[in-house]
């Protein structure tokens, strides 16, 4: 009873005590106390009382620099700094924007968004990546890769970027049509601009005729100008910061390991095991097991080829695609109304067109007295996407390549060099590879190229 006496006595106490402690922390926390008292500081500037952390700012100058990257242009060692300011600037006009989006309750639907994508003129960002040699978009190839779950995490990102365009959109709109001026206000501001006199007399003197030397300025005139226009000639605080960056790619090493991996899967089959294929795909696979029927086009060639000569049930690969290294298990063949296409093509578009035409000439006589086609198409080709592939390229049905191209490869015999074919984009000398009517049914045990011992490290 003593003890519960006396703890009832302190309690005021440490109630208090434990109030005080609080209400210094929360006054600590909203004050610039700490960063006073040289503690450092993760923000780096605000937007009307919003922080600007050095982690997002940073991300952004990696984002704009990845995107340079990938445009084919480098940031050159001395336009650093202005790179920088360019990005802060986006930043800062970014938070702008979200704050009266936020005031003015501006709101973009999933609805919306998907109208967007599945448009009938997608973003161009979105349609880059399904535009052939030829500058055809193909839609059906587009429409595929959106509706695969492979690619969903992709997909968000692309909703993310059309969402926040749209976004921009409508506060602009917004804007504009509350801009109302009247008519008084364009007399004003036309008046301001245009002196009215009845009658003046004037004298123009170029200053161009006063040497500098007529003009004597002392140290006392700079001194009394540099203290007026201090601000002028304030520097802010600087730092110069070096750093290294490794890009996360794969090595050699990596994808060796990869294929090595899909080898050994596929030789559980070869000796004869019954455990069901999609078993392994969930243990190996860095997507999810998925059945489906799939033209040629969907692809590549080396895939189509070992898939061609496969029995039903066969495991065929490893093989490379875009997604990392692959097997298939050729579940079926069914035909198809569409036609397919396996075609190289060697374009020269350089000059002018009487000279693309002599040279488009000079080089189908070379490829029909036995000169290598893809020897040439590396040397002498004008599309850079096939061309370093030897002109091939790939699969493609109807509707895929301009009209031009696409009837000279659809009509012309497999192995046969054709004569030169004028399109738009220049001159095609092509080379039917092979066709097929056929779609292939699949299901796939893929692994990317890309491993965890691959890492970006930056050293200040």
């Amino acid at each position: 009873m003593a003890m519960m006496a006396k703890m009832r006595s302190l309690a005021p106490a440490f109630i208090i005590t434990v109030g005080v402690l609080f209400v210094l922390f929360m006054v600590i926390s909203d004050s610039n106390v700490m960063e006073a008292l040289g503690g450092r500081t993760n923000t780096i500037g605000s937007v009307n009382g919003s922080e600007i952390s050095y982690q997002e700012f940073q991300a952004a100058l990696d984002q704009q620099r990845e995107l340079q990257r990938q445009s084919g242009q480098e940031i050159d060692e001395d336009l650093v700094d202005q790179f920088r300011d360019q990005v802060w600037d986006f930043v800062v006009t970014q938070r702008l924007i979200e704050e009266q989006v936020n005031k003015l309750n501006i709101v973009v639907t999933d609805q919306e968004v998907r109208d967007i994508i599945l448009g009938d003129d997608p973003p161009a960002f979105l349609k880059e990546s399904f535009i052939d040699s030829a500058g055809n978009f193909n839609r059906d190839l587009y429409e595929n890769a959106l509706f695969d779950p492979r690619n969903a995490q992709a997909l968000i990102g692309a909703e993310e970027s059309v969402r926040q365009y749209r976004l921009n959109e409508k506060l602009q709109a917004m804007i504009l049509a509350s801009v109302n001026v009247t008519e008084d206000e364009v007399l004003r501001k036309f008046k301001d601009q245009n002196i009215y006199v009845n009658d003046a007399e004037y004298v123009f003197i170029s200053t161009s005729l006063f040497p500098d030397s007529t003009a004597e300025v002392t140290d006392e005139d700079i001194r009394r100008y540099f203290e007026d226009n201090i601000e002028q000639y304030k520097l802010n605080e600087q730092r110069k910061v070096k750093f290294v960056l490794f890009d996360n790619q794969p090595s050699r090493k990596d994808s060796e390991l990869v294929f090595k991996d899909l080898e050994y899967v596929k030789s559980n089959f070869a000796e004869e095991d019954t455990t069901d294929f999609q078993y392994y795909v969930d243990i190996y696979s860095t997507i999810p097991y998925s059945e489906d029927t799939l033209a040629l086009s969907s692809f590549n060639s080396d895939a189509v080829s070992s898939l061609k000569k496969a029995e039903v049930g066969d495991i065929v690969g490893p093989v490379s695609s875009p997604e990392g290294a692959v097997l298939y298990q050729l579940l079926g063949i069914v035909k198809s109304d569409e036609e397919f296409v396996r075609a190289s093509h060697i374009l020269i578009n350089q000059s002018s067109e009487d000279t693309n035409l002599i040279n488009a000439n000079r080089i189908y006589e070379e490829l029909i007295s036995g000169a290598d086609f893809e020897q040439l198409a590396i040397n002498e080709s004008g599309d850079p996407g096939s061309g370093s592939k030897g002109g091939d390229l790939g699969w493609f049905g109807k509707g895929a390549m301009v009209k031009e191209f696409e009837d000279a490869a659809f009509s012309g015999k497999i192995g046969e060099i054709q004569k030169p074919v004028k399109s738009t984009f220049g001159y095609h000398i092509i080379k039917v590879v092979d066709r097929s009517n056929k779609k292939l049914c699949c299901c796939e045990d893929s692994q990317s190229n890309k491993t965890i011992s691959n890492y970006k490290r930056r050293k200040i």
